[in-house]
């Protein structure tokens, strides 16, 4: 059952699952903190990097004008704890279209999965919860059956579609939040029918002071257009605490999974146990600045790309000003040996580390480590990528070398020679990077000088000339610093 409403601070018995009053007080300094700090300290420079795209993002820069809502629709709250999802349905059905839709600041029992399509110029203020079963076969049971579009990786819980939809969840910390109860999931190391919480498969939308407490796994799925996410927050740590149990490690809490064009995140802070920011295949012209990742994230990614010999892409993606605080890597590039595609014109700047395994972490032969030790394989493709570009990372590497994903022998981010000493791996497929640079590294190894930093990168694997642009000599050894040229 959802936690009561709470009339003011919540007490000990009101908070969820895992989540002490004192965590509660953090992280509402943190929001507070956080929210404030928001500032468009990059709009102008979002702003020329729009002008460079399709003429749809104009959308973007407040140069789309909808109609002004004409009808207003509440969410009623049944009684007893009973599943609203018939409720929000019906709200969304009596308010598609020029509509206001307002959820009351309460708890809403949403216990089936919804689509909620056909939306067009609608506002959706969330001042109350989304509250999921905190039953793990219900769950798995509803996810099963329901025909809400699946996303790349799992089937949404909730499916919003349409043109011109806002989503603005509450300012008060207390409020606007989806609870997914994944901590029960966690501790007993269930990994099957598990649901994404949910998709925004939408055409010029908005996303803002949403909180995502527990997710099972996936969290926001975007493979919209035109769309701007802001103040994200999201809470997917165990409540052990720990990052090296493979039972409780909450497996595949990704923040952010992006696969639209024209999509921009200003404002992120979580903990989770993947990717706080992962930007996948189709994804065109992403901006996501202004976050924090901690706990035991694997970092701001491209991909994978190009699973079983897929052709994939990715191209246009900026990440800019983020703290990486515990996590596994800072920057990440995963493909798959065999692929197709490509990744194009991706930067990753102003990261700041904070005992990370790894700030920059490139990979052409990743592999499903649930499937057995990296294959042996004899294609002679892989994606290629272009104008990859690092730029001003800074801080202290983690004296360990990854988490509680690592659940076969050989681990999935096994590499050979990885000693936790390393800013720089570079594991390339021959011949298929072009005009990679690395610039303005300010890295130490865990309580040691940043002359003990380390790189691993074959030369071999270089294409002819690129080492000259790469900012850092290529070896397995020491980091050595290059002018680019």
């Amino acid at each position: 059952m959802p936690a009561q409403l709470p009339s003011g601070p919540p007490s000990a018995d009101h908070m969820p699952a895992g989540i002490s009053v004192s965590h509660y007080e953090r992280g509402v300094k943190r929001w507070s903190i956080f929210s404030s700090s928001m500032s468009r300290l990059y709009l102008t420079a979002f702003l020329a990097f729009l002008c460079a795209v399709a003429t749809a993002s104009t959308q973007l820069t407040g140069q789309h004008h909808p109609p002004p809502p004409t009808k207003h629709c509440t969410v009623q709250k049944n009684r007893n704890g009973a599943d609203d999802s018939a409720n929000i349905l019906k709200a969304f059905t009596d308010c598609a279209t020029n509509s206001i839709i307002t959820f009351l600041p309460t708890n809403y029992s949403a216990f089936t999965p919804i689509t909620l399509a056909g939306l067009n110029n609608v506002v959706i203020h969330l001042n109350g919860n989304l509250v999921l079963p905190n039953n793990i076969t219900k769950v798995q049971q509803e996810i099963n059956v329901t025909t809400n579009q699946p996303s790349t990786y799992a089937t949404p819980w909730f499916y919003f579609h349409g043109n011109n939809v806002q989503l603005i969840g509450s300012t008060d910390f207390e409020w606007g939040r989806f609870y997914g109860f994944g901590n029960h999931w966690w501790d007993l190391g269930v990994r099957t029918l598990r649901p994404q919480l949910a998709t925004f498969n939408v055409t010029n939308g908005l996303m803002r002071n949403l909180k995502v407490i527990k997710p099972v796994a996936w969290g926001w799925n975007l493979p919209g257009t035109n769309l701007r996410v802001e103040n994200h927050y999201v809470d997917a740590k165990p409540d052990n605490g720990t990052r090296w149990n493979t039972v409780s490690f909450p497996f595949n809490t990704v923040g952010i999974n992006i696969s639209g064009e024209n999509i921009t995140v200003d404002g992120y802070y979580g903990h989770n146990g993947d990717d706080c920011i992962s930007v996948i295949n189709g994804a065109r012209n992403v901006f996501a600045t202004n976050g924090f990742c901690g706990f035991s994230s694997h970092g701001l990614s491209i991909g994978s790309l190009g699973s079983k010999g897929s052709f994939q892409t990715v191209q246009g993606v900026v990440f800019k000003n983020w703290t990486m605080d515990g996590a596994v890597y800072g920057a990440r590039f995963k493909s798959w040996t065999g692929g197709n595609g490509f990744a194009d014109n991706v930067t990753w700047e102003d990261i700041t580390l904070v005992d990370v395994s790894t700030a920059i972490f490139l990979t052409q032969n990743y592999f499903d480590q649930s499937l057995g030790p990296p294959p042996n394989t004899t294609s002679n493709s892989s994606t290629h990528i272009s104008n990859f570009h690092y730029k001003n990372f800074k801080g202290s590497l983690n004296a360990n070398w990854t988490d509680g994903t690592c659940i076969t022998p050989v681990c999935w981010n096994f590499v050979q020679g990885g000693d936790a000493t390393q800013s720089i791996i570079f594991d390339l497929y021959p011949g298929t990077a072009l005009n990679i640079s690395v610039g303005k590294m300010a890295v130490h190894p865990f309580e040691k000088p940043a002359k003990d930093t380390t790189v691993i990168c074959d030369p071999a694997t270089l294409v002819p000339g690129e080492q000259a642009t790469l900012g850092f000599n290529c070896t397995r050894g020491p980091y050595v610093p290059t002018r680019i040229v």
